[in-house]
């Protein structure tokens, strides 16, 4: 028990210091724009944002949940659209990429599955920029960098130390990634691990539902056990597309640290999960 107690620790241990380049480089980077940019300048960064859901796309392929915490914080604070944020959550692999390389996968086939989480998450961010009511999520009008760190209570009022503000910010929500981290990956080992694959395995036409909803969870595991599932045959491509796409690692957490509105969170997930099952189906029955 003792061994299984450090294995918890140090695992979540690990997911945090992985996140703090990305967390410490998103405040400083917002830090610079709050203090140092006018607001005429900040006001053109948002307008180009339209190609935010390519660039986040692409972005997301990139092994780690880091650039799906940066898209919570970015989002929050208005710098990048919501079809970048989504665009960025569907992309982001986490772990599925090692582990599918590891489990002997032909590259063929990788650069298959990858292709086919970019174009969906890439068409995803640029039809929910173009198409979705304003009246679902309201998209934020300019950055609000300001507010967000008077939120957060950082005290973060000195113009000449940007980085010393960027720490303090890293450092407290890398203090709530970790202890939350310690509560899900506790929860997987001690029995979810083997009730998620009982489910998907046990009800394979509803596996879908069930792969996407599981990649709700905010952790890197559900990336982890349903790569290890496909590899080992128990799932198929479409339910591991769907589990994959619909999560985004810590991403959700940071998402819903950060961002004060729930209601436009619990939208979000909603239309992750959404996409997540969509496009599951889809793979299924194309690939």
């Amino acid at each position: 028990m003792l061994k299984v107690g450090m294995d918890i620790l140090m695992d979540s241990l690990y997911e945090t210091l992985a996140l703090f380049p990305y967390l410490f480089l998103t405040y400083l980077a917002l830090e610079f724009l709050e203090h140092k940019m006018s607001k005429r300048t900040l006001a053109y960064i948002k307008k180009s944002g339209k190609y935010g859901p390519l660039v986040g796309g692409l972005l997301g392929l990139i092994p780690q949940c880091g650039f799906s915490v940066a898209a919570a914080n970015l989002y929050t604070t208005g710098i990048i659209t919501l079809g970048a944020l989504i665009a960025i959550f569907l992309s982001t692999s986490d772990e599925m990429i090692p582990i599918l390389i590891s489990g002997g996968m032909s590259m063929g086939l990788i650069v298959q599955i990858l292709c086919i989480k970019v174009f969906f998450a890439i068409s995803s961010g640029i039809l929910i920029d173009m198409f979705l009511p304003q009246k679902f999520i309201k998209h934020k009008r300019e950055p609000e960098i300001g507010a967000f760190c008077k939120r957060e209570h950082c005290q973060c009022d000195d113009k000449e130390n940007i980085w010393h503000s960027a720490f303090i910010h890293t450092e407290k929500i890398s203090l709530f990634i970790f202890f939350f981290s310690l509560i899900i990956n506790a929860a997987f080992v001690f029995g979810g691990r083997e009730t998620i694959h009982n489910m998907l395995v046990g009800f394979p036409i509803f596996s879908k539902f069930i792969a996407a909803a599981v990649g709700l969870i905010p952790s890197c595991y559900p990336s982890v056990l349903l790569t290890q599932l496909f590899i080992d045959n128990a799932i198929s491509l479409g339910t591991m597309i769907a589990g994959t796409l619909s999560n985004a690692g810590l991403g959700y957490f940071v998402l819903f640290r950060v961002n004060p509105n729930e209601k436009e969170n619990l939208r979000i997930l909603a239309l992750l999960y959404i996409f997540g099952v969509g496009f599951g189906i889809i793979s299924e029955f194309l690939f």
